[in-house]
């Protein structure tokens, strides 16, 4: 039986230790499930505060699709996918602090009025949604057709 040597232990668990650090934003990102088989609702009382929401979906094979709410100053909601058009395939997402949504990998911030522009490469993904007075409205084919940003 051949023995590992201690510094490619050492090396094995550092790398392990990086893994699980880079992997605890997504795991520990606390969504609001929500379900429904052609359409899901959220009502505008849970966006009244001016935060950023994070919400999530599972489809039929159990993947997570997350996305954001926000309602902006001026009233209108903003709706983006949890992943960005050139950081999404780092699977880190945004995290919403002070008003601010931050991605989760370069670190580009955006206002929530703003939050479905972007800096440079970095630009949130739309999602598309209807609301009213009451309540916002998004179409699980719309939220379907992002799954690959997952």
């Amino acid at each position: 039986m051949r023995t590992i040597g201690v510094k490619k232990l050492v090396i094995g668990i550092a790398a392990a230790a990086v893994a699980i650090a880079a992997a605890m934003p997504i795991l520990h990102s606390r969504c609001i499930e929500l379900r429904g088989a052609e359409m899901l609702t959220v009502s505008m009382a849970r966006l009244a505060d001016g935060e950023a929401h994070l919400f999530c979906y599972r489809d039929q094979a159990g993947q997570r699709l997350r996305f954001l709410l926000a309602q902006g100053d001026d009233g209108k909601v903003r709706a983006v996918f949890d992943a960005c058009r050139q950081c999404y395939k780092f699977r880190q997402g945004y995290k919403v602090s002070h008003g601010m949504l931050i991605c989760r990998l370069c670190g580009n911030r955006y206002p929530i009025n703003h939050m479905t522009r972007g800096e440079a490469s970095c630009v949130p993904v739309s999602l598309a949604h209807h609301e009213d007075s009451s309540r916002v409205e998004i179409k699980v084919s719309d939220l379907k057709s992002g799954a690959a940003l997952f």
